[in-house]
């Protein structure tokens, strides 16, 4: 009975010591608050459109915003209300000045021009050529109804 009782306390701590959030992004923390009118130009282009991201590198009053920008947007598995919010910061380089472009010909796809990994906007953020293997950094994002606040 010692025995199945111990085995379960070991069972219950190895659960527990795996619950937490262990990933650490390459990233550098930074305080972000952004937001924007999806009725307005250019966040128009994302409202209600699955699929759709948009680099945006300053907000409303030209300060930068993230650590080397970000990109807003929804997966093409949205349900139309799911925005999603990425850093532009390439982790293979973590550089304040290697930021991420759209590419316009593979909607949904964005590219490091240094080290040109391809992440997949509409997968999370993951990596899907390249050297890079880590999934691109996330922030939380909430929609009132067309204002968009992008934090952490």
């Amino acid at each position: 009975m010692l025995k199945r009782w111990m085995s379960m306390v070991v069972m219950l701590g190895l659960f527990m010591s795996g619950c937490g959030d262990s990933f650490k992004s390459s990233i550098p923390s930074v305080s972000i608050s952004f937001s924007c009118s999806l009725s307005q130009s250019p966040y128009w282009r994302i409202y209600k459109a699955p699929g759709q991201f948009l680099k945006v590198t300053h907000d409303a009053h030209n300060l930068p915003v993230g650590y080397a920008g970000l990109i807003i947007g929804q997966s093409i598995f949205s349900d139309g209300n799911t925005y999603v919010a990425f850093d532009a910061a390439c982790p293979v380089e973590a550089q304040r000045n290697v930021s991420i472009e759209l590419l316009e010909d593979k909607i949904g796809q964005a590219e490091c021009p240094q080290c040109h990994t391809v992440y997949n906007l509409n997968s999370n953020g993951a990596p899907i050529e390249g050297e890079g293997r880590e999934y691109l950094k996330h922030y939380n994002v909430s929609v009132t109804g067309t204002t968009l606040r992008v934090y952490n």
